[in-house]
């Protein structure tokens, strides 16, 4: 199955939420994420091959024959008894003007109106908002500044918040261990 998914520049809010909703839809096959009641604690990343034993993937694809490759980096985690998706985060490129955005496939079971959040170990936390929900769970995403992605590279963990439908704080360390590898590697890809 070729999904050709483009995010444009993240200031216009419609394309921003028409990027995201594309995203959505190549995420899909995930399948449903956790319940309310599962314990993030459990959540553990995706094993790579033994291979590779960078967790973060670099996937590639196109819409049709002559069109211009579309990249992005990702780290799936799962649940450790189910296996379901708990969280998904992908970065992406714009093709157009080069400038990075990280979307957050988030899961079911959560308080909206909170919004999710986004730290680099114990740096500065920014909270954006959910900008879309549907079966398989909840969507935000935010253009990445140059000094994040920076923080990025040199961090070990991205921790990534947000509060259950009951109002408790849920954080989910996301490793950044090959982050820069993979970020390299995509970017390298013309």
């Amino acid at each position: 199955m070729k999904i050709m998914i483009v995010i444009s520049a993240m200031t216009n809010l419609p394309r921003r939420i028409a990027g995201t909703a594309a995203l959505c839809l190549g995420l899909a096959w995930l399948g449903p994420a956790f319940a309310e009641d599962a314990k993030p604690a459990q959540a553990k990343e995706s094993k790579p091959g033994p291979a590779d034993s960078n967790p973060w993937a670099v996937n590639c694809s196109s819409g049709s024959a002559g069109t211009e490759l579309q990249c992005q980096l990702s780290q799936n985690l799962t649940e450790a008894k189910t296996g379901q998706r708990v969280l998904t985060v992908t970065v992406r490129r714009d093709n157009a003007n080069g400038s990075l955005a990280m979307l957050l496939a988030l899961p079911h079971g959560l308080f909206l109106p909170s919004g999710a959040s986004y730290q680099v170990d114990q740096g500065q936390k920014t909270t954006i908002a959910i900008q879309t929900s549907d079966q398989n769970g909840a969507y935000a995403a935010t253009p990445l500044s140059p000094d994040l992605v920076k923080a990025m590279k040199s961090g070990t963990s991205l921790n990534i918040g947000m509060e259950s439908v009951t109002r408790k704080p849920v954080t989910i360390p996301v490793s950044l261990a090959g982050f820069t590898a993979a970020l390299a590697k995509l970017e390298s890809i013309k």
